[in-house]
């Protein structure tokens, strides 16, 4: 779903070519995304995470049982026409999240720039005790609400 992160960019797929897009570092990501997923999962809301791709942003609401996904044009463009429904629900979402940023932690840390003196390693360090933190919570609460998504079951 997010590929590794390269100079400050990282590639968002969730389902076809149609539904990929460079996101750059004007939005944070992990940080962001995590605080998103980490909310709407805890209280089985809906969520939105989005991206800038410099020209235009990528939206992705994440319902229930499934995402959608908007691009939309920089300036006072017409309503968004790029609309895609994707069948992926948001224990799916959050867990391909979850792997996704864990399979590429040390890269999300140094997601804008590397450390070059000890004040930016300072802040490198604690942004991975952040991040690593907000991943455990976040496992942990895929673990619980995994039985709120099985088959048969509903939100109430």
């Amino acid at each position: 779903m997010l590929g590794k992160p390269e100079n400050g960019w990282t590639l968002f797929q969730l389902g076809s070519k149609e539904t990929a897009y460079d996101l750059s570092y004007l939005t944070d990501v992990a940080m962001d995304w995590l605080d998103q997923a980490l909310r709407g999962l805890q209280t089985l809301d809906v969520f939105s995470v989005h991206g800038y791709c410099e020209p235009g942003r990528m939206i992705c609401t994440v319902s229930f049982w499934s995402c959608y996904v908007i691009f939309e044009e920089d300036g006072r463009a017409p309503a968004c026409e790029n609309v895609h429904h994707l069948h992926v629900n948001m224990l799916e979402f959050c867990k391909r999240l979850h792997a996704d940023l864990s399979d590429h932690l040390e890269s999300w840390v140094r997601w804008e720039d590397d450390a070059e003196n000890e004040e930016e390693t300072a802040a490198l360090n604690a942004r991975r005790e952040a991040l690593t933190e907000k991943l455990n919570r976040l496992k942990a609460l895929i673990e619980e609400r995994e039985e709120d998504f099985s088959e048969g079951c509903c939100f109430i």
